[in-house]
């Protein structure tokens, strides 16, 4: 009959499947082989699973001990993210913004309001996680992040959200492609081009798939890539042209030639926060600094496009 486990033998399970063998194990969990061989033992009566066999002298885990042994890293895997937390709170308290956003938003938008923050409260610790918005909204039920910001939409927890920004698209090209003189790109003008962009469930690829069937005009991508950061760096190196979102290819301006895309296609910058949580003090500052930077950054680009618009031609 199966009994309950104990935390001993599933750390020396583990400490072997880890190392390969019972004497390296020992010597991790600085103990002696015996020790970690009657424990096997104990575990495999326990739970009434045969987990490894003997193969030319050597343990050889069963099916049923690799699944075992894969299940427990998932749990030691969370016991690591808390033990991470509590790391950070214990080194510097309340004195933390934990912060979850896209690749994309950590290049373009973050540095400047870091700089601003840290201005205010040098002594804060702040970890920033670069994730998908799927694993961002993870974090954020995990309760692992206090905030996370995405280009995309954020569906699937318990959080409030809030449109920080409201953007047109862009194209970026090489610096020397021909259409670079053109201040404003229509679809139509891509027509012949390799369109680098993001993955099929991506929202600004579905919009911009959207528009191409519109305007009668292929829908295959060349190359797609989850990050706005390595489709920009492809452009760059002359692999095609791409259609992003405005805040990040300000790193890359002085490599990319930058235009207006016609139609418009907007692009949301979304904030998602728990909503059974009040943010902190921290985190209200951050937020402030970040709306500002943001509506600034939104107020510039409309003036950079305003000066790039030619003047009508006058009749002769």
């Amino acid at each position: 009959m199966a009994r309950n486990l104990t935390f001993s033998q599933i750390e020396a399970f583990k400490a072997v499947m880890d190392a390969g063998t019972t004497t390296r194990a020992a010597t991790v969990l600085n103990t002696t082989q015996p020790s970690i061989s009657r424990r096997l033992s104990e575990l495999q009566s326990a739970s009434g699973l045969k987990l490894f066999d003997l193969h030319h002298g050597r343990l050889r885990p069963t099916a049923e001990g690799r699944h075992l042994y894969h299940s427990i890293l998932q749990h030691y895997s969370g016991l690591q993210k808390i033990e991470t937390l509590v790391a950070v709170m214990r080194e510097s308290g309340t004195q933390s913004l934990r912060i979850g956003c896209t690749p994309s938003v950590a290049a373009g938008l973050l540095p400047p309001v870091i700089n601003a923050f840290l201005k205010q409260y040098p002594n804060t610790h702040i970890s920033i996680q670069t994730l998908s918005t799927r694993q961002l909204e993870d974090y954020l039920n995990q309760g692992l992040i206090e905030m996370a910001m995405a280009s995309g939409e954020f569906m699937q927890g318990d959080f409030a959200t809030e449109v920080l920004s409201r953007t047109p698209a862009i194209c970026v090209l090489p610096l020397h492609h021909p259409l670079a003189q053109h201040d404003r790109i229509s679809l139509d003008m891509l027509a012949n081009e390799k369109i680098l962009s993001f993955s099929e469930t991506d929202e600004l690829s579905v919009r911009i798939k959207q528009q191409l069937v519109k305007h009668g005009l292929p829908q295959e991508f060349s190359i797609q890539t989850p990050s706005s950061i390595t489709v920009c760096a492809l452009v760059a190196a002359g692999n095609g042209v791409g259609i992003v979102t405005p805040y990040i290819a300000a790193p890359f301006a002085d490599r990319l030639a930058i235009t207006q895309l016609d139609p418009i296609i907007e692009v949301d910058l979304q904030l998602a926060m728990p909503s059974h949580t009040a943010p902190s003090m921290l985190v209200e500052c951050f937020l402030d600094l970040m709306r500002r930077s943001v509506k600034a950054n939104h107020l510039q680009a409309g003036v950079r496009s305003a000066r790039t618009q030619r003047p009508p031609r006058s009749d002769p």
